[in-house]
């Protein structure tokens, strides 16, 4: 059994495409979130499948969160998201939704009562500079979710990402979720600098890869201003620098895992729970990260 110091999170991936299409290009960005490497989905299951792949997780590790992710996982089509978050419920996990919210609307009253969180992407305070990130409309969506999650006393969680110009507009930003924490729990907001995870983008590091010192600096300036609130910085990292250690679980019961540093090409494929077990994988996991960390890190 995993405890939960060892394992406190499991992100289950139902789906690795995005909807994020749905918007078009601004006038000076192409949208679709310029940050993003997008990928066509590789994740084939069925609901049952789904629901095996939960109870693993469940009878081998205390994990007390699933959080569902992708891709986005709020699509236009049935990938059981539904079933999913139901389940991980009943089996007694916490569910944390992760979504760019462009189809929350269509798809909520089938979640809501399955949801803990939901955590909602926005890397501006007001249209002109998040929708520079992920297309025309997209903070129009964003303020109409959180008055949707808000009004029905949802707890929520923010995710932003920054550039050196949007950085200085952190403040705007908190005053923003500090509106939002006044009217629901607000249980934490997440703010990263670009990470090329293994797969360097010029252009994207020349847009994103400001000063770590500077990043550090914006984020520490705004932590007083969101009471309540845990604020999470994750800085650009360098190639030999650690990167946080994090299990995904597809839905077809493949498991994936950081192992090191942003130079991995991409996580390290372990194996299928439905057949290796679930702890089996990620002790293995354990042992090649401490294996292929950079000499001199612990």
């Amino acid at each position: 059994m995993l405890t939960h110091e060892e394992l406190a999170i499991v992100h289950l991936v139902l789906n690795t495409d995005c909807n994020a299409w749905d918007l078009a290009p601004t006038s000076d960005s192409p949208g679709v979130c310029r940050f993003c490497y997008r990928a066509r989905n590789r994740v084939k299951t069925d609901a049952d499948t789904v629901r095996r792949v939960i109870d693993e997780v469940r009878s081998e590790s205390e994990a007390h969160r699933c959080v569902f992710t992708g891709g986005d996982p709020v699509m236009p089509y049935d990938n059981h998201l539904e079933v999913a978050l139901r389940h991980a419920t009943e089996a007694g996990f916490e569910t944390n939704l992760h979504t760019n919210g462009l189809l929350l609307s269509e798809r909520y009253a089938g979640l809501r009562d399955h949801v803990s969180v939901y955590s909602l992407a926005v890397d501006g305070p007001d249209s002109g500079t998040a929708d520079w990130f992920r297309g025309q409309g997209y903070f129009e969506r964003f303020l109409s979710n959180v008055e949707l999650l808000t009004a029905d006393r949802r707890r929520l969680a923010f995710n932003t990402f920054t550039t050196a110009g949007s950085v200085k507009e952190l403040p705007r930003l908190a005053r923003l979720i500090a509106g939002a924490a006044q009217r629901t729990e607000v249980e934490y907001w997440l703010i990263s600098q670009y990470r090329p995870i293994g797969r360097t983008d010029t252009r994207k590091a020349q847009m994103y890869g400001f000063e770590q010192d500077d990043f550090v600096r914006a984020v520490d300036g705004v932590r007083g201003m969101v009471d309540g609130v845990e604020i999470f910085a994750q800085p650009t990292r360098a190639l030999e620098d650690p990167y946080p250690f994090r299990v995904w679980v597809l839905a077809d019961g493949t498991v994936t895992a950081d192992l090191g540093s942003v130079a991995a090409p991409r996580n390290e494929e372990l194996g299928n729970l439905l057949v290796d077990g679930f702890e089996p994988l990620v002790r293995r996991a354990f042992a090649l990260r401490e294996k292929n960390q950079p000499e001199g890190i612990s």
